[in-house]
């Protein structure tokens, strides 16, 4: 389990910051959040309600787990883009951590997911131990690219809150190892 959050400093790379979520960020996030596009390959829109609860749950997250789900932000524009990060996930009988990416349509195919990524992967490593899941929709092609780009290997394909799913393991060794 994650140690209590240790690190709040965003993460600068040349085409993207990577920081926690903040109040001010609710209507971006929740704009996205209902936008079909955006939420491709995930069940679909959330509605208003839904979106804002999301949004909560990813403020209260960052409490928990310094690599939890962050706002991506191309620093050409100022506009947050997306995010990455992890969020818990019962599965099979087990509580894992599971990673997930998104990016609005229009930053989709630049690299973003991957910088961003793997900024959020050194702090990750650096605090926490253990496995890592990546749970991707068959037919999200590019994302299963981007988790193997970042060091996430095929596990299996299995029954994800009643739809199958491609899911990718990653092992973070211990700090310092």
């Amino acid at each position: 389990m994650p140690e209590q959050q240790t690190d709040l400093r965003p993460v600068t790379m040349p085409r993207v910051k990577v920081r926690h979520v903040v109040e001010a960020d609710r209507p971006r996030f929740v704009e996205l959040f209902c936008d079909e596009c955006f939420m491709t390959f995930s069940g679909g829109a959330l509605t208003l309600r839904e979106a804002h609860e999301r949004f909560d749950r990813m403020i209260a997250l960052r409490a928990e787990v310094s690599f939890a789900k962050q706002a991506i932000v191309e620093l050409s524009s100022g506009v947050v883009v997306g995010y990455t990060g992890v969020d818990w996930i019962d599965l099979e009988g087990r509580r894992w951590l599971e990673w997930g990416y998104r990016l609005d349509p229009a930053a989709r195919g630049k690299g973003y997911a991957t910088e961003a990524t793997e900024a959020l992967l050194v702090r990750a490593a650096g605090e926490y131990s253990g496995d890592l899941l990546a749970i991707i929709h068959p037919d999200n092609h590019p994302s299963q690219n981007v988790s193997r780009k970042l060091g996430f290997r095929w596990w299996k394909t299995a029954d994800v809150n009643g739809a199958l799913r491609n899911i990718y393991r990653m092992q973070l060794p211990a700090a310092g190892s």
